[in-house]
C-alpha cells in the first residue's frame, strides 16, 4: 500500500496555498473554451462538478456571454448543498448567473456510486496507474471520496434527466465530478448520448480521467480537439456515437 502511494502525486500536497479548483480567466482552458464556442456555438450544455462555481462553470458561462450565444440551456450539477449555494453566490456576484442553471443533486444514478470497500480497493490498495495525480492522503482517501458524494435527500441521475431533455443530443458535456467517479460517469454518459457532441474532460493526468484519456486515443468514435497538461490536464473531444 505504501509503495502505491509513493508512485502517486497527492493533488493537495503540491501547493497547499493554491486554489486548485479555480481556473483563471487567462488560463489555457479558458482561452480554449472561448475559442471553441465561437465556432461550436452550443445550445445544449451540461456540466458535472460545479463545486463553488469559480472553475469551469465560470469559464463556460463567460464564454456563452462573450460569444453572445442566446437561447441556450446550460445545466451545472453539484451534489454538495453548501458548494451549490456558494456557487450561486459566486456566479451572481460575477454577473454570470443568467447564463447557467445550477442544480443540486447527483449526476449519476445512486446505485452507481461505489461502496467504500470498493473505493479502498481501487484507489488505495491497487491503484491502476502510476505517476498520476490523486486526491487525499491514502489513510483518509477512501472515506473522503465516499463522503464527497454521500448526501441523502438530493435527486440522483441528473445527467439522465438533462440528457433526456436534450433528446440525448447535447452539444457540449463537461465532466468534472469526484475523482473516483471519472470512469463511471464517462461511460454512463456515452451509454446515453445519441448524436455528435463535444465532451470535455477535466483532470486527464489524474485518476479521475487518465484511463478515459488513454482509451479515447484508440477509439475511432473520438477526435481529440485539444489536450493540455495545465494543472492536472484537460482535453476536449469530438464524439460521434
Amino acid at each position: 500500500m505504501m509503495e502505491a502511494d509513493k508512485r502517486l502525486k497527492v493533488a493537495g500536497e503540491l501547493d497547499p496555498s493554491a486554489n486548485l479548483m479555480q481556473m483563471a480567466a487567462e488560463s489555457e482552458f479558458s482561452r480554449h473554451i472561448h475559442s471553441l464556442f465561437k465556432t461550436l456555438r452550443p445550445q445544449r450544455l451540461v456540466e458535472t462538478g460545479t463545486y463553488c462555481g469559480v472553475g469551469s462553470t465560470t469559464v463556460i458561462a463567460s464564454a456563452l456571454q462573450e460569444c453572445r450565444i442566446t437561447g441556450h440551456k446550460f445545466y451545472s450539477i453539484e451534489v454538495n448543498p453548501l458548494h451549490h449555494n456558494t456557487a450561486f453566490e459566486n456566479l451572481t456576484n460575477n454577473g454570470l448567473i443568467n447564463y447557467v442553471t445550477l442544480v443540486n443533486g447527483l449526476s449519476l444514478p445512486r446505485e452507481y456510486l461505489p461502496p467504500i470497500d470498493e473505493i479502498e480497493e481501487k484507489f488505495v490498495k491497487n491503484v491502476e496507474f502510476t505517476d498520476v495525480f490523486i486526491d487525499h492522503p491514502e489513510n483518509v482517501r477512501a472515506q473522503n471520496y465516499f463522503s464527497e458524494v454521500s448526501f441523502d435527500g438530493v435527486p440522483d441521475d441528473l445527467l439522465g434527466v438533462f440528457l433526456k431533455e436534450f433528446d440525448y443530443r447535447p452539444d457540449f458535456v463537461m465532466l468534472d465530478s469526484a475523482g473516483h467517479l471519472g470512469t463511471i460517469e464517462f461511460h454512463y454518459v456515452l451509454s446515453l448520448i445519441k448524436g455528435p457532441c463535444v465532451i470535455a474532460l477535466d483532470d486527464i493526468y489524474h485518476v479521475k480521467h487518465y484511463k478515459n484519456f488513454i482509451d479515447v486515443q484508440s477509439d475511432p468514435r473520438f477526435e481529440i480537439i485539444a489536450s493540455s497538461k495545465e494543472k492536472f490536464g484537460f482535453c476536449t473531444l469530438r464524439y460521434t456515437p
